[in-house]
């Protein structure tokens, strides 16, 4: 197709030029920029960006609704850049002008090499440098009103990748660093549709809301200010049966491969296939939970009994120097009589004695002794104090009387409680230990636990894989119970290669079933390493698990090294990996108005930009802000989480042994035991320490002033490189690898062959 469209616009206001540009392949980096023609000036600050994607039978529409905003007290003639994702085919592009949508027509394909170098040399950011190897829109638009705003609306589809089964829908989102934060919101809504229903959804990139009706999925993900640093990815299977599964797999070169299953029960489940449930809450009342504490947890304790289903069953015990259970005969069922004894039992308790959690857990199991699959939901703050207090000799009497495999979830209060003690406990019993930090509050814990285990569909699960392809190092190790609205992220290694079988098999309502897949286990596939570092970090976690509750070992110690180096993950271990950030001064905001010297030109001298000091939502990390409502969940945020991680980490630097991460209480034992608990419950792609990054199969540290290849040695040839010159461009024609660590920033140092390259402005 050759040609070029000049477009006018009502009155003569508006000018339209539409050129696409190819390149070449290449998964897309963007979700655009429109830049001044005026070289003094920045580009344009993005107001909204809201996306709206429609998936039917593995063909993606993608609509695009850009609303951005001239700062500036003049009219402007602008160009707008959207690098075109890979077998996109355009189906229409709107732009409005004077309130008024005005179509535009595609007439002319040519090369954007030039574009790409002078765009990134003009705007003197190597985050675009990623922008490399792909096809292009070019279009010109005049005018954008002076302190006004011009919006954007662009339309393309393209066919969904599949890999194996499971389809793949990506959306750019990585764009030039003065716009890579929207000024106010963020919206994208995926609606996936077709003749078979929709089993599993998963992102590795965002963390979505996902909602089920009949044969629609819709997925949906929403922010204020976001800062829009890596793209969506979006992986989903279809399946008839009601739980479904997929299987994304990586395999490099001279390795064996790793896995990553995620199962799923399907949305609309029958009430049959729902389990009525048998629930222990067990609660400490003793004198340490006075205050807020006890209060709180009454109240949660409230909103779980209310919330209970009529083929539900329960009981519920309080322990501290004795124990008292509401029911003396087993449990009972989730009545409205029994209810309101429930809560009335409940009402009277307080915090008064000593901690008796031998006898607690000896009741709870006790209570549940002729049920299947039962859940115990067990509430402490404390040390055992009263009856037996040995650690051993309480979790080997757990392991005796637990003969029915309940299920025993730990909430722990404070941190003056024996860690070691709840995590074997939840570990050893097909549950999972969470914790309550001092000031955090017990009854939004205990409520959304409760929320996690309310709804059991599949249980008691047992998974194969038998095949050409054998599977080992099978994280978690042993598989949990799937819920309503929850889904299994299993990660795991495997050697050969070739077709295999995937089975799952649990109890659904009152029968056994079994669910099954057959698989194409690659022999090669380069793409999805998000996988392989997955798998890694569960694999540290299990490993620094071991060493805090059994002992170091050169063993342990040495893979626990091994793994974190090559996959950048922060450990007592390889707290060298990150610098305190405390010594490092936050760089002063943007300026709202553009260096007033023409294009291209030096940057301003700034402080050197911290990269973790601003939360993944743009604002100041530890700025206070009034919280807003929330539903109950258990996940911790991601600076919450990066916090814990560092805090437990810095302690064991430089020593022989992490002996502060095998303190089983205090600050650090708790940190120790959340930290573990990040690691092996790690289902995405994002970095748990932003200071630590892994781009290109390389892994990259922030070392005060720089972004070092931890790949570089003391001895390496090094090399300077002025950013955004000829050499570096060269630079980045050296491969995909090479230009996504060029992308980290203007401070760089990467090794290529045997030759250290440092790029500096």
């Amino acid at each position: 197709m050759v040609g070029k469209l000049g477009f006018t616009g009502i009155g003569g206001v508006g000018a339209l030029a539409i050129t696409l540009a190819a390149l070449g392949a290449g998964p897309s980096r963007a979700h655009g920029v429109l830049v001044p023609e005026d070289r003094s000036l920045p580009p344009l600050g993005l107001a909204h960006h809201r996306v709206a994607i429609e998936v039917n039978a593995g063909l993606a529409t993608v609509t695009i609704d850009q609303t951005w905003r001239n700062a500036s007290d003049r009219p402007l003639e602008a160009t707008y850049l959207f690098p075109v994702p890979k077998g996109a085919v355009v189906t229409g592009f709107l732009l409005e002008i004077n309130g008024k949508m005005q179509k535009g027509e595609l007439l002319e394909r040519e090369k954007a090499k030039k574009i790409y170098e002078d765009i990134v040399a003009r705007l003197r950011d190597p985050g675009l440098v990623e922008w490399m190897e792909q096809d292009l829109f070019q279009v010109r638009i005049f005018p954008v009103p002076a302190r006004g705003e011009q919006r954007l609306r662009l339309s393309y589809a393209q066919p969904v990748e599949t890999l194996a089964g499971t389809y793949r829908l990506t959306y750019p989102l990585r764009t030039a660093a003065q716009v890579a934060r929207t000024l106010e919101d963020f919206t994208l809504t995926v609606k996936l549709r077709d003749a078979i229903p929709i089993g599993t959804v998963y992102s590795p990139t965002h963390k979505i809301a996902v909602a089920h009706r009949d044969r629609e999925v819709t997925v949906g993900f929403e922010a204020e200010r976001v800062t829009l640093d890596k793209d969506f990815v979006l992986y989903f299977g279809v399946s008839a049966q009601e739980v479904g599964m997929n299987v994304i797999a990586h395999r490099p070169a001279g390795e064996p491969g790793y896995f990553l299953l995620t199962a799923a029960p399907r949305g609309a489940l029958e009430s049959e296939e729902v389990q009525g449930k048998a629930i222990v809450f067990v609660l400490d009342t003793s004198g340490s939970m006075t205050g807020d504490k006890i209060a709180q947890a009454k109240a949660a304790l409230r909103y779980c009994i209310e919330r209970l289903g009529p083929d539900d069953r329960f009981d519920v015990l309080r322990f501290s120097s004795d124990v008292e259970r509401l029911s003396k005969t087993g449990l009972v069922a989730a009545s409205a009589d029994n209810k309101q004894r429930a809560l009335a039992f409940v009402d009277a308790f307080e915090a008064a004695g000593g901690t008796a959690i031998d006898e607690a857990l000896g009741a709870s199991l006790a209570a549940v002794a002729n049920e299947e699959g039962a859940l115990v939901l067990f509430v402490t703050d404390g040390r055992p104090t009263v009856g037996e207090v040995d650690q051993r000799a309480i979790v080997d009497a757990v392991d005796t009387h637990n003969k029915k495999r309940a299920r025993i979830f730990t909430l722990g209060v404070g941190e003056d409680l024996d860690t070691h003690l709840v995590d074997r406990i939840a570990g050893r019993h097909g549950g999972s230990s969470h914790y309550v930090r001092p000031g955090e509050d017990v009854a939004h814990a205990i409520a959304a636990l409760y929320e996690h285990i309310a709804y059991p569909v599949l249980t008691g699960i047992t998974l194969t894989i038998d095949g050409d392809a054998k599977a080992y190092a099978v994280l978690p190790k042993d598989v949990p119970d799937l819920f309503r609205g929850q889904q299994l992220v299993i990660a795991g290694r495997y050697r050969g290669h070739g077709k295999t079988r995937v089975r799952l098999e649990g109890r659904l309502g009152k029968e056994t079933r079994r669910f099954e897949i057959r698989v194409d286990f690659p022999e090669r596939e380069t793409e999805q390493d998000f996988v392989a570092s997955l798998w890694a970090h569960r694999q540290v976690g299990q490993l620094l698990d071991q060493v805090r509750l059994s002992g170091e070992t050169p063993a342990l110690r040495e893979e626990i090294v091994q793994l974190a180096k090559q996959y950048g993950i922060v450990t007592p271990y390889t707290s060298w990996l990150v610098v305190d950030d405390s010594e490092i001064a936050r760089p002063p905001p943007r300026p709202p108005h553009p260096d007033p010297r023409p294009w291209p030109h030096p940057p301003r001298p700034r402080p050197v930009p911290p990269p973790w000091l601003e939360d993944r939502e743009g604002g100041v990390r530890n700025t206070p802000t009034q919280p807003a409502p929330r539903e109950p969940k258990l996940e911790r945020a991601p600076e919450e989480a990066e916090r814990i991680v560092l805090d437990a980490a810095r302690p064991g630097a430089d020593r022989g042994q992490a002996e502060s991460f095998r303190r089983d209480g205090g600050k650090e034992g708790v940190d120790a035991a959340e930290t573990i608990r990040i690691l092996k419950d790690k289902d995405d792609a994002a970095p748990v320490v932003r200071a630590v990054k892994r781009v290109g199969g390389r892994v990259f540290t922030w070392q005060g002033e720089r972004w070092l290849d931890q790949a570089i040695a003391a001895g390496d040839p090094r090399v300077a490189v002025e950013v955004y010159s000829s050499e570096w461009a060269a630079l980045a024609r050296r491969g995909a690898d090479v230009r996504a660590a060029l992308a980290l920033g203007e401070r760089v140092s990467i090794k290529v062959g045997t030759v250290v390259y440092e790029v500096s402005p």
